[in-house]
């Protein structure tokens, strides 16, 4: 097991940075004490055997670890763990900036100002940044870039991808709170009118036929296979767990669950994360097509 030590500057990223690499299938714990470390490697290789990569979040809240780290460095070394040490910084003023829009005080700052808490912890952690096997500067970095970068200076992390969730709806119950985008399908001829048809779903053939013969629904569903197509290398760029594409109809039953059907059959290829949910079927939930 190789054990990741996640430490640097408060406000630099590292909670942003534990999160990457939980996302990316690290197990990660955060506010570790550092008195602890060696009973939580005990512990996870008991648990977990086959666990990879422990990444651990450390900082200065615990003064046990900036006064300690030589020592317990030296101990875990000694042990023949595996170990890195990534150190998170910023500058001055970004870290200023940060700390002002999320109008939280600096844990170092006590009765003074964020800057000095900044200069405090600065000097603290000076001797752990020595120690550093890898060094980030998220100063001028989106989230994105963040999560680029990680993979720069980690490069055996696992490819977990982003997950294509197409996810049915119907407008009567309300838009899903999670969509990241929302395609409204109530133009399109609703086989709810037809008798023979009100019963059954867009999972069934009879209802994919009727609506196969309109151009409106070869269209749409044509369309939103390449607009997903198109979007897909910059949504996986961007570092995305999941994307979220909601496909509405007026109940939910026909329309939107035949468009989102077809869809997942169309592009299997796209990504081996596809997911699709019928949130108005619910009796029967579909799930992960791989």
């Amino acid at each position: 097991m190789e054990l990741l030590i996640v430490t640097g500057l408060s406000g630099a990223g590292r909670r942003t940075v534990l999160g990457a690499l939980e996302d990316a299938g690290c197990m990660a714990l955060d506010n570790v004490p550092a008195s602890l470390i060696e009973h939580l490697l005990d512990v996870e290789a008991r648990v977990n055997p086959g666990l990879g990569r422990l990444a651990v979040g450390m900082d200065s809240r615990h003064a046990e670890f900036p006064a300690g780290a030589d020592e317990l460095i030296g101990r875990l070394k000694a042990r023949g763990i595996a170990l890195k040490l990534l150190f998170l910084e910023a500058s001055d003023d970004v870290l200023l900036c940060r700390f002002s829009e999320t109008r939280r005080p600096h844990p170092m700052a006590g009765e003074g100002s964020v800057a000095d808490g900044i200069a405090r912890e600065r000097k603290l952690l000076e001797p752990v940044k020595t120690r550093a096997t890898l060094i980030l500067d998220s100063s001028r970095l989106t989230l994105s870039q963040l999560r680029i970068r990680l993979k720069e200076l980690l490069p055996d992390l696992p490819e977990q991808g982003t997950s294509l969730r197409l996810i049915t709806f119907g407008y009567k119950h309300g838009l899903p709170a999670e969509a990241d985008i929302v395609l409204d399908a109530r133009f399109l001829p609703n086989p709810y009118y037809l008798p023979e048809l009100r019963s059954l779903t867009g999972k069934d053939q009879a209802v994919r036929d009727y609506l196969f013969k309109s151009e409106a629904f070869t269209g749409f569903l044509s369309r939103a296979e390449e607009w997903i197509r198109w979007c897909w290398p910059q949504v996986e760029a961007e570092g995305r767990a999941y994307f979220n594409v909601a496909i509405g109809c007026t109940g939910g039953q026909h329309r939107s669950v035949a468009l989102a059907e077809m869809l997942a059959q169309r592009m299997e290829n796209l990504t081996p994360r596809l997911v699709v949910q019928h949130r108005e079927l619910r009796s029967e939930q579909s799930g992960p097509r791989h």
